[in-house]
Order: C-alpha cells, then sequence, then structure tokens
C-alpha cells in the first residue's frame, strides 16, 4: 500500500485515474472501494482513512511485538498520511471532503457522509474543522429534503454526475442525463441504506452532538428491530437499498454493512458518558 505513493505526498493511490469521463460505456473494471458503482479513484478519501487506521494499527502492533524499526516506519507514515490528508480532500467551495482526487488534479465532491465521517471519526479532519464540516453536511441534507432516516442515510446527498459514475445501467443508479439525475435515489446513487451509515453517526457522537444523531440512529433501530434492511419487497427488489420515498432497490436480500450501523449504540454510550 505505502508504495502506491507515487508522488510521495504520504497519500495510497488507486491504479486508476478517477478522471471524470475516464470510465468506460461498457462496465470492464471497477473503482477504489466498495462503493464500486461511483468512480472512486487515483487519491481516494475513503480508502486513505482506511490506510491510516491500519497504519496506526501496524505501529501498535509492532510496538507490543518489541519490533521498533517497524514501529518507527509505520508511525512515521501515518503520520504523514494526516499531515496530507484534510488539504488534499477538503473542498472550500462545499466545505466539506470530496470523495476523491483524480490523476488530473481535480476533486470529485457529492457531499458523501460516509467520507466526511469516517475522516473525523478517525481523527484525520482538524478538531476546529469537524463541527463545521458536519454542519454543512446537516444543513444540505435538509436543504435536499432528505428525513427518512428509518431508512438509512444516502451515500450521497446530490446526483453522481454521469461522467463520474462507472455503471450506467438505471437499475443500478445509471441515467441518461449528464448530471445523471435521473439515476439519483437508485442503489448506490444516492440511495438510502444503512450501509456505512455507522461512520456518520460515529462522528456525530465523536462531536458530543448527541441528539442530532439520535434522530437518526434511532429511527433505524427500529427499522432494524422489524427487519426492514433485510428480504424482499413486492417489485422484487430487495430492502437494503430504497429510494427516499422508500421504494426497493437492493439485490443481495441479506447485505450485512446494514448490520455495521449497529455499532453506533457503543459511540453513543460513550458520547453520554463524557457528557457526565
Amino acid at each position: 500500500m505505502l508504495e502506491t505513493d507515487h508522488v510521495g505526498n504520504g497519500l495510497v493511490e488507486y491504479t486508476l485515474s478517477g478522471n471524470s469521463g475516464s470510465w468506460p460505456e461498457q462496465l470492464k473494471y471497477r473503482p477504489a472501494n466498495w462503493w464500486d458503482t461511483i468512480g472512486f479513484g487515483h487519491e481516494d478519501a475513503y480508502a486513505n482513512a482506511l490506510a491510516y487506521r491500519a497504519l496506526n494499527g501496524m505501529e501498535e502492533l509492532a510496538r507490543r511485538s518489541g519490533h521498533p524499526d517497524d514501529q518507527a516506519r509505520y508511525g512515521a507514515a501515518a503520520h504523514k498520511l494526516c499531515a496530507a490528508y484534510f488539504n488534499a480532500f477538503y473542498n472550500p467551495a462545499t466545505g466539506v471532503l470530496a470523495g476523491w482526487r483524480s490523476a488530473d488534479g481535480q476533486l470529485h465532491d457529492y457531499y458523501f457522509l460516509w467520507v466526511n465521517g469516517i475522516a473525523i471519526h478517525y481523527g484525520l479532519v482538524p478538531k476546529d474543522k469537524a463541527n463545521g464540516i458536519m454542519d454543512r453536511l446537516l444543513a444540505k441534507m435538509k436543504e435536499v429534503g432528505y428525513s427518512r432516516f428509518d431508512l438509512g442515510l444516502p451515500g450521497n446527498l446530490i446526483p453522481v454526475a454521469r461522467k463520474d459514475y462507472v455503471d450506467h445501467d438505471p437499475r443500478f443508479g445509471g441515467g441518461k442525463q449528464e448530471d445523471n439525475s435521473d439515476g439519483f435515489q437508485r442503489y448506490e446513487n444516492g440511495g438510502a441504506t444503512g450501509c456505512y451509515a455507522y461512520f456518520t453517526l460515529a462522528a456525530l457522537y465523536d462531536l458530543g452532538r448527541i441528539e442530532e444523531a439520535d434522530k437518526m440512529l434511532f429511527p433505524m433501530l427500529g427499522a432494524f428491530a422489524q427487519g426492514a434492511y433485510q428480504g424482499r419487497c413486492g417489485n422484487g427488489m430487495s430492502k437494503d437499498w430504497k429510494a427516499w420515498d422508500g421504494t426497493c432497490w437492493g439485490y443481495e436480500g441479506f447485505l450485512v454493512d446494514n448490520y455495521y450501523t449497529l455499532l453506533a449504540v457503543l459511540d453513543r454510550k460513550a458520547a453520554l458518558a463524557r457528557a457526565r
């Protein structure tokens, strides 16, 4: 992973450029991370957040096992990545972190809730910037009219443009319009899901914003209790992805990534303890 940093700025890089329009019309290869219908490439904010956590873990492993050279190596790499992260991905035009910086230097920002959440939760955002980022995300959520927290959270709050969308099948969020608004709310193009909602919730609890997080978590917990994230709807689609009106657009039937959200209960407990 460290050897992929070809420019020497401390960030890991994906082999594909992530440039707008670089994805072939017929799907041939996948982007840099789990959200594999969106054109994440080159310097990917989510993958680098994972790398940062991994490097810190490797540093601790080396410390416990008595390998000081490895400890120093991984610690230095983690520090370098952290030092580069915020400036690499912060978009001053929106006030939030973009999803990726492509090889041509462009930021690709669609108000990704989970990208910003994981960066805040893993400590990659300066403390004096984190609340401002979350303020803008929640304001954007209100602006676009999303409030169905029983459905989970959208991965992105605005449509991912067709030039940055990898799978042009309408079934999976592809549209014919250039702004891809005709594919919006389907599957990974802004569909509501429990998948990776954890990171938004964890970031809010980290920041002591318990009431705002609870307004999202508790409707989700109620839906989990009702089995609302598993099985099929009448249209034959599964419940793991939904449009904002509740129409099902999933296909897996039981997508375990939804249940990662349940870990937020522990973050809430910790936040309440800190608030006492």
